[in-house]
Formats: structure tokens, sequence, C-alpha cells
């Protein structure tokens, strides 16, 4: 299949509902969570369903999706495991405060989204980048790296949101 572009997602008040970092203190172990605590940090079994959904739409046509974030690989890798919708994110996709990429880059997210661009060459217009963060979208805007959508409410990305996504790649 051509790959058509990239999203790149904020994890923490983005994809999941709630900041899965704070509720778990850091924790790098997740072990001692339940699964309930999972489906909870995405919002409800309905909502994940919906990123399950938007998440197909995008790998349909074409684009990749990565997921970029302050929080730990193995923690974001275990959250999507518990909650199905892992086998959307490729290991070399997920780009937590721990990756080497995310160090060298000194943890700047844009940094580390325009090195992939490179790596991949893509184009401005067929890039996105989502965060609840406003200056880690800021920077990208700044930057030109590429296109932005700022989650600027509570409870993660909407309906809209996703929607704005896919619009982008129709």
């Amino acid at each position: 299949m051509k790959i058509t572009g990239m999203v790149f997602y904020d994890f923490d008040d983005t994809i999941a509902v709630t900041d899965v970092f704070r509720a778990t203190h850091g924790a790098m172990d997740m072990t001692g969570y339940d699964d309930q605590f999972f489906v909870d940090a995405f919002g409800d079994n309905k909502r994940i369903a919906q990123l399950e959904w938007h998440f197909d739409r995008l790998k349909v046509r074409g684009v990749k999706i990565s997921i970029i974030s302050f929080g730990w690989n193995a923690v974001i890798r275990e959250s999507l495991e518990r909650v199905g919708l892992a086998d959307f994110f490729g290991e070399d996709l997920i780009f937590g405060n721990d990756s080497k990429l995310m160090l060298e880059r000194e943890g700047i997210k844009g940094e580390v989204i325009r090195e992939q661009i490179r790596l991949h060459q893509y184009s401005f217009d067929r890039v996105v980048f989502v965060d609840d963060n406003k200056e880690n979208v800021g920077f990208c805007e700044k930057e030109k790296i590429c296109q932005t959508l700022h989650v600027n409410h509570e409870g993660g990305m909407n309906e809209k949101d996703l929607k704005t996504i896919e619009r982008i790649f129709h």
C-alpha cells in the first residue's frame, strides 16, 4: 500500500482522555492496573471503538500513525494493548520520552517529527501533529514543520477532531 501521509498523536489527554503518566505517578510497570483502568483512561468502550474506526480509516487511506509523548514507551504500548489499539502503531512509530529519537532530540516533539518527515520525505500538507499542549503545537507552527491540530478541550480528541484529521486525508 502506498503511504499517503502521517499523523503524529500525543498520547496523554489526546488519544487517552486522561493523563495516564500522571494518573500512574510516572510508573513504568503497569501490571498492577486492571483492564478497567485502561478502558477508563481512553474514555469508555464506545470511545475506544471510535478511535479504532478512526485509525482504521486512516490506515485504509495509506496514512501511517504515530505516537509522540512525554510518557514512557512501555506504558503507552501496554495501554494500547489493553484496549485493543496496539496493532495500529508499529514499534518504530511510538516515540515516548525514553525512546532513542526523543532523547537525541532533547524531548522536543517538533524535532522528532521533523526527523521523521526528512526520513520518509513527506510534504508539509501530508503530515499532521495532534496535541493538547499549545507549546508543542506552537513549535511546529512557528517552524512550519507540519499541519497541526490543537486539542484545546478536556477529554482528549472528540468526534469533531477525528473528522478534521480524516478530512485532511480524504
